[in-house]
């Protein structure tokens, strides 16, 4: 558990560390004026153009090596590292030297120290990350291939899944107009500038690593999930798709995803069956891999972005099923984060996207919403305002769709945060609509009365008070109010209206079950 939690933990940092990247090469190399003239903006560039490849190929390797320590076991995890790193540093320094079997090509100085003034140190780590990643998938994806006695369908499988990587990584580097190159190519081809045998050197390469690695395994390890695997591989996929997009290389983006992004995700099916005579209630939907990856990122953002300690009371533990959380809104971004940094089961939020100024910010926030698993609305006050982004029958369809969405996440087992007030104390977008209007509004009740009548199961609502103006920060959940098919909206609606609104927080039990900490202090 510790080491999930490890290689977790590492990928965050990993994600954030490719995300730190993108927004570089896509933004600040774009936009130097936005922050050319600041002390800090040219602090954070000098530090990404130095460290940000080095950081984002090593926790990458660092997670998926906690992973594997913990999976497939300690001799397995470090036969397949030593082959992966020692052949591929010796096809790198070969390809370097005398252009085969990549072609002539050679390396900048963004990706760390360059072994024999060549080949930087963190390329054979890059190797090994997603060429284990690869593998591991293929052989979730056996039971889709031909010969199942055979190790080299999988095999092949995993070189062909790290070959599609390069296939739209290479040719953003290649191309003319990436400003940030980590390697320069000294031919072209015909594959979007790219020679066809670097490809052929990719395969090569990858098949001697990886079948060296299996045969020195013995026998092929099993695995419960590909969920770690996947989310390694589909981030370098979309790392190297971000890429391409900012060049406006859309062939490899789409080749990426139908001949490596698709079949990879197929991993992600198991063989087990729903068992027979569980009660829907019971039966949660597994947790999609990208919105988890989302909100590990998210949390992480929010830890470290909030730079205030958390007082966090609570009466009891949060449940593992369908949950919804009525929090009290102070602040448009600290209510969010405080939940998100301290609430250790995945969260996510019912999102109003009414403030939005342009239909730019508008794709943009739906994107990020639709990735995360947050389902989005229009408050209906909002339905008619004048200058809304979205028209009056778009808003109704985002409304009657996002409160839908909601409702069966609920009903599914997931945890959701609703704020009933609506509108937040601190709000630059909507800055009077709180005052114009302070009645609780009976969403969050409303939600889990339908999500009960889909999961013919209970659903527990908790009160949540917020101080997030001051420091520290300071988090009360109260007890359950327990919702069925029957409840009465309007009545559970006015109960959570006291408890929200009262002046101090909600009493609570002196027993074990209290837990105050400081979450500054806990990280």
């Amino acid at each position: 558990m510790r080491a999930s939690r490890l290689a977790w933990a590492l990928y965050s940092g990993y994600v954030v560390a490719l995300l730190f990247g993108v927004g570089g090469i896509a933004i600040a190399l774009q936009r130097p004026d936005l922050w050319a003239h600041l002390e800090l903006g040219r602090s954070v560039y000098s530090f990404g153009m130095k460290w940000g490849g080095v950081a984002y190929i090593v926790l990458g390797a660092a997670a998926l090596f906690v992973y594997a320590w913990s999976t497939i076991g300690p001799r397995r995890t470090l036969t397949f590292f030593l082959l992966s790193v020692t052949i591929s540093l010796s096809a790198e320094l070969i390809g370097t030297s005398t252009g085969w079997p990549f072609g002539n090509y050679s390396y900048t100085s963004g990706l760390g120290y360059k072994i024999l003034d060549r080949v930087p140190f963190t390329i054979p780590l890059s190797w090994f990350t997603v060429g284990l990643a690869s593998y591991l998938l293929a052989l979730r994806l056996r039971r889709y291939l031909p010969r199942r006695g055979s190790s080299w369908p999988p095999v092949l499988t995993g070189v062909w899944l790290l070959v599609v990587w390069d296939l739209v990584l290479d040719p953003a580097m290649a191309h003319e107009a990436m400003q940030a190159r980590f390697w320069v190519w000294h031919q072209t081809g015909s594959y979007f500038g790219m020679p066809f045998i670097n490809f052929a050197g990719w395969a090569l390469t990858g098949m001697a690593f990886t079948a060296a690695s299996r045969w020195a395994w013995r026998a092929e390890p099993v695995l419960r999930s590909a969920s770690f695997p996947y989310a390694i591989y589909a981030a370098n996929i979309l790392f190297a798709s971000a890429l391409c997009a900012t060049v406006g290389l859309w062939g490899p983006i789409a080749l990426a995803f139908v001949a490596g992004l698709l079949p990879a995700t197929l991993a992600l099916v198991t063989n087990d069956s729903t068992r027979v005579g569980t009660r829907r209630a019971d039966q949660q939907e597994p947790e999609p891999v990208v919105e988890r990856i989302s909100w590990l990122v998210l949390r992480t953002l929010a830890r470290l972005t909030l730079r205030r300690p958390i007082v966090f009371r609570t009466a009891q533990p949060l449940p593992t099923g369908p949950t919804i959380l009525a929090a009290q809104h102070v602040h448009h971004l600290d209510d969010g984060r405080a939940l998100l940094a301290i609430i250790d089961r995945p969260v996510r939020f019912l999102v109003a996207l009414d403030w939005v100024p342009d239909r730019r910010w508008r794709r943009v926030m739906e994107l990020l919403c639709r990735t995360a698993g947050w389902p989005t609305i229009v408050r209906p006050r909002e339905i008619d305002r004048p200058g809304q982004v979205y028209s009056p029958r778009e808003a109704h369809r985002l409304l009657v769709g996002g409160l839908r969405e909601a409702v069966r996440r609920v009903a599914a087992g997931q945890l959701l945060v609703v704020f009933p007030e609506g509108y937040p104390l601190v709000d630059p977008h909507l800055p009077a609509r709180r005052s114009e209007n302070d009645r609780l509004a009976p969403g969050a009740v409303w939600i889990a009365r339908a999500a009960a009548a889909r999961a013919s199961s209970p659903v527990s609502v908790f009160p949540v008070q917020l101080e997030t103006t001051g420091s520290p920060i300071v988090v009360t959940i109260g007890e359950p109010m327990v919702v069925t098919s029957q409840t009465d909206v309007a009545w559970a609606t006015r109960q959570l209206e006291v408890i929200l609104r009262a002046s101090q927080p909600v009493a609570l039990p002196s027993d074990d079950r209290l837990a105050t900490q400081l979450a500054g202090e806990e990280r």
